[in-house]
C-alpha cells in the first residue's frame, strides 16, 4: 500500500480526563481511528500477518462472521488491499452498518439471530471451498493480540512513560493481553485491570464462565492482576454519562470499562494509568440517547 497505514492507525488521541482529581487517568480514544474503532488495528495486523505467511494470497476472499466493528474494518481494509470480502452478519444489524460495509465493496450474507449464530454459517461456507477463502477468526488468531503488542502498547508507553495501571475490556481479550504483555515486559510492577462483562455487555462473553477457547487468553491470563465485573444496567450507562461530562461520546463497552476502572480506583490516590475506549456511539446513537438526560447536552448560544 502507498499510505503508511501502520503509522496512521497507531496515532489516536490519548487524553487526560479532567474529573479524576485523585489520580492521573488517561484514555485512548479509538473512536477517532480509521473506521471508528480499535478493530482497524486488529484487522490490519491479521491481514499483514496472513500475507507474510502466504495464507492470504491474491485471488482469495476474506470470510468472517461479525456484526460490528470488525466487519467494518475488514470491509475497508479488504478493499484497500484488493481482496474480496464476505461478511456473515445478523439481519438485525443496524442499517447504517450494512450500508457502510457494502459501501466498501464487501458482500453481506445475512443470518437470523445473533453473531454467534453466524459463525457456523461462516464455517460451513469455508468448508465447502477452503481454497477460496481466508478466515481471520479473531478469537483464535494470535495476530489479534500481536496487533496490540506492536501497535497499541508501544504508542501508550512512548506517550505516557511509566504507568501504575492499564485497563481494557474483555471482548476477544486481544487488546488487554497484547498491551499487558508489552507493558509487563518493560515494567513488571504495572497492574493490569481486566474489565469483565458479567451480564452480556454488548453481547460479549463473561470470561469467568465462558467455555470458549481463546488460546492467547488462556496462555497469558496470568498477566491479569485484577478482574472487575461490570453490567449494562448500571455500569455501561453510568460510564457513558460520565464520559459525556468529559465531552467524549463513547459506546457501551467503553462506558463499562470506565465504570469498572472507577471501582478499581476507589480510595486510591496518586496513581497514573490509562484505559482503552475501543469505539464511539456513532452507529448506535438512537439506542443510547434514550438512556441519557437531555439537560446533559448544552447547545450553542
Amino acid at each position: 500500500m502507498n499510505l503508511d497505514m501502520k503509522k496512521m492507525i497507531m496515532n489516536v488521541p490519548l487524553i487526560k480526563l479532567n474529573k479524576n482529581k485523585d489520580n492521573d487517568l488517561y484514555v485512548l480514544l479509538e473512536k477517532f481511528n480509521i473506521c471508528g474503532s480499535i478493530k482497524i488495528k486488529t484487522v490490519y495486523w491479521i491481514i499483514e500477518d496472513a500475507i507474510k505467511k502466504w495464507v492470504l494470497t491474491k485471488g482469495k476472499t476474506i470470510l468472517e462472521a461479525s456484526s460490528g466493528n470488525t466487519a467494518i474494518a475488514l470491509a475497508y481494509l479488504g478493499n484497500a488491499y484488493g481482496f474480496k470480502v464476505d461478511i456473515v452478519l445478523p439481519k438485525s444489524t443496524a442499517l447504517c452498518k450494512k450500508k457502510l460495509i457494502s459501501s466498501y465493496g464487501a458482500n453481506i450474507i445475512e443470518v437470523e439471530w445473533i453473531t454467534d449464530d453466524c459463525i457456523p454459517v461462516r464455517d460451513t461456507i469455508f468448508s465447502e471451498n477452503t481454497e477460496k477463502y481466508f478466515l481471520p477468526d479473531q478469537f483464535t488468531n494470535y495476530a489479534n493480540m500481536e496487533a496490540h503488542y506492536n501497535l497499541t502498547a508501544p504508542y501508550i508507553a512512548k506517550k505516557l512513560g511509566k504507568l501504575d495501571f492499564f485497563a481494557a475490556g474483555l471482548g476477544t481479550s486481544g487488546t488487554l493481553i497484547g498491551v499487558a504483555k508489552y507493558l509487563k515486559e518493560i515494567n513488571p510492577n504495572i497492574k493490569i485491570i481486566a474489565i469483565n462483562p458479567s451480564n452480556k455487555v454488548e453481547w460479549l462473553r463473561d470470561f469467568k464462565t465462558t467455555t470458549m477457547n481463546i488460546p492467547f487468553y488462556t496462555e497469558y491470563k496470568h498477566l491479569i492482576d485484577e478482574m472487575i465485573d461490570v453490567n449494562f444496567e448500571e455500569d455501561s450507562v453510568n460510564g457513558i454519562k460520565n464520559m459525556v461530562k468529559e465531552w467524549y461520546f463513547v459506546w457501551i463497552s467503553s462506558g463499562a470499562i470506565y465504570s469498572g476502572l472507577q471501582k478499581y480506583l476507589k480510595e486510591k490516590k496518586w496513581l497514573k494509568g490509562v484505559f482503552v475506549a475501543p469505539d464511539g456511539w456513532d452507529f448506535y446513537i438512537d439506542t443510547i440517547m434514550k438512556h441519557l438526560e437531555p439537560k446533559m447536552f448544552v447547545g450553542c448560544k
